[in-house]
């Protein structure tokens, strides 16, 4: 671009800089070098400055860029933590990596204006690389289903698939699928409950409809909740039944392997099952108080899960006695003493982080360094409960949340 397309795409304002500044700004591989390490939200306020950097900013391969930086370098800036007990809906938010503190209570107020009316309830949340598929409770058989990113509060909502050929179709869980290494699009894999069985449909951004799989599963045999999405598939375990491989080009479900249950139980019981650095982990114990456990990782060729990590966390007990207390004990609906919320590896910095909630605050292990550190005071939720507010305090739902410019 020269010179003179410059000032005319700018405005004329390059006059008002100093030369250094404007041969910076005159740049436009050194300019676009720079905005990149900018966070999304104050990239959006940046685009105000002139012509010249709106258009820069909000081009798709200025975004394309952004998201394939943030995405290569495997940075978890936040976690975004949910409650849904007794028709209640409460969230929170923890900053990584310098995030402002004052995002904490933004992001999850961000949530909430999403909501079309005043009674609305924010029913699931579901998230990947930086999107979030949001689902709103308008009341019976009343559901909504918006794709959100947080970082430019942009929306889209997202409309069911067609329900005219049954009548009997229920929408059990839509699940999040963006690799922004791969495509500028999302996709959406809707989990359908139908005379028994599961049925599948995925929906994509780029077109905008509907695609049906022609897979079915039996639901006495499985019970699938909130998926992972990773190498073009999204992977579902289970406490009873094999664990699930569905690819979202074939719309086929792969090989997966699963982990063996303990001889003498019914069931697995799985405390951990999420993506971190390119790598699926695992987490089963014996006892829902069990303080140790082995952290498993899925070979990249699919073929088993071995033991990646052996983490031991009863020293905790003497660190915060109150994980002992009787009365958190009863309340807390699952009677475990302390949750992993989210598992985080960075193989260039060569760690990984166990995020373990418990009462009133959540705790960082590093497996690597073996320390321990405190990286939020939340205090205990107060949840309604019949006549009183009741105390609980562990988190059902735990998003890694990634600041992206990505378009929905």
């Amino acid at each position: 671009m020269s010179e003179t397309s410059l000032n005319e795409i700018s405005g004329d304002r390059s006059a008002d800089f100093p030369a250094s500044v404007t041969e910076i700004t005159g740049n436009a591989d050194l300019l676009t070098e720079i905005l990149l390490r900018i966070p999304p939200k104050s990239l959006l306020r940046s685009q105000t400055v002139c012509k010249y950097w709106y258009s820069l900013i909000s081009s798709q391969s200025f975004r394309r860029l952004q998201c394939r930086r943030k995405h290569s370098s495997r940075k978890v800036d936040g976690l975004c933590f949910c409650w849904w007990v007794y028709g209640n809906d409460h969230l929170e938010f923890i900053p990584f990596n310098g995030m402002p503190k004052k995002q904490m209570s933004m992001i999850p107020l961000a949530f909430k204006n999403l909501a079309t009316c005043t009674t609305s309830k924010l029913q699931s949340l579901h998230s990947c690389n930086g999107l979030f598929c949001i689902n709103f409770n308008l009341g019976v058989a009343n559901q909504v289903y918006y794709v959100y990113n947080p970082s430019t509060n942009q929306h889209r909502l997202i409309p069911l698939p067609d329900m005219r050929k049954n009548n009997t179709f229920e929408v059990m869980v839509m699940n999040m699928a963006f690799d922004p290494m791969v495509s500028d699009t999302y996709r959406i894999v809707c989990v359908m409950k139908s005379n028994g069985v599961y049925e599948f449909s995925v929906y994509s951004s780029e077109s905008g409809v509907w695609e049906d799989s022609k897979e079915i599963l039996d639901i006495k045999q499985y019970s699938l909740a909130r998926g992972v999405f990773m190498n073009g598939c999204m992977h579902w375990v289970s406490e009873g039944g094999s664990f699930l491989r569905f690819d979202l080009d074939s719309l086929c479900f792969k090989t997966m392997p699963s982990t063996v249950i303990p001889n003498g139980l019914l069931k697995r019981n799985i405390r951990y099952f999420g993506q971190s650095g390119g790598h699926l982990h695992l987490i089963e114990v014996q006892g829902f108080s069990s303080m140790s456990f082995e952290v498993l990782e899925l070979e990249s060729d699919y073929s088993r899960w071995f033991v990646k990590y052996r983490v031991d966390l009863s020293a905790l007990h003497t660190a915060y006695p109150l994980m002992l207390s009787e009365e958190l004990d009863l309340l807390d609906v699952n009677r475990r003493t302390c949750n992993i919320v989210s598992v985080i590896v960075d193989d260039k910095e060569q760690t990984s982080r166990f995020l373990v909630s418990m009462p009133e605050v959540i705790i960082e292990y590093d497996a690597r360094r073996m320390t321990i550190k405190e990286v939020a005071d939340l205090g205990t939720a107060k949840i309604p409960v019949m006549w009183e507010d009741v105390s609980v305090f562990e988190w059902y739902d735990t998003h890694q949340y990634v600041e992206t410019m990505a378009c929905v």
